[in-house]
């Protein structure tokens, strides 16, 4: 998984957090990693997190091509996982700092 299509996953992560439903858009994921939400990155992206399973596509075909999907349990899962060893990783950072 590329590390822009893993921040896009971990934005994506914080656009269903405290809701009810799990569905997300997919242009502020995008602008959040610094592409083009209708360009082709973008949608090289997406398809890498359809294909990892972590978003799926909308029940109703026009609302996707709005750029709505639903994020998975395995999404958000995964998002976690990224954001919890980003932060391993910063607070290792950090103590060799103090040293």
């Amino acid at each position: 998984m590329s590390e822009k299509a893993l921040a896009m996953l971990k934005h994506m992560r914080g656009q269903i957090f405290g809701q009810p439903a799990s569905y997300v858009e997919v242009r502020g994921a995008a602008i959040s990693v610094g592409v083009d939400p209708g360009g082709g990155e973008c949608a090289g992206l997406v398809d890498e997190l359809l294909r990892a399973g972590y978003i799926q596509h909308y029940p109703s075909p026009s609302l996707t091509a709005h750029g709505l999907y639903r994020l998975t349990d395995s999404g958000v899962s995964a998002a976690e996982d990224a954001a919890l060893a980003e932060a391993r990783r910063r607070a290792q950072r950090n103590e060799g700092r103090e040293r």
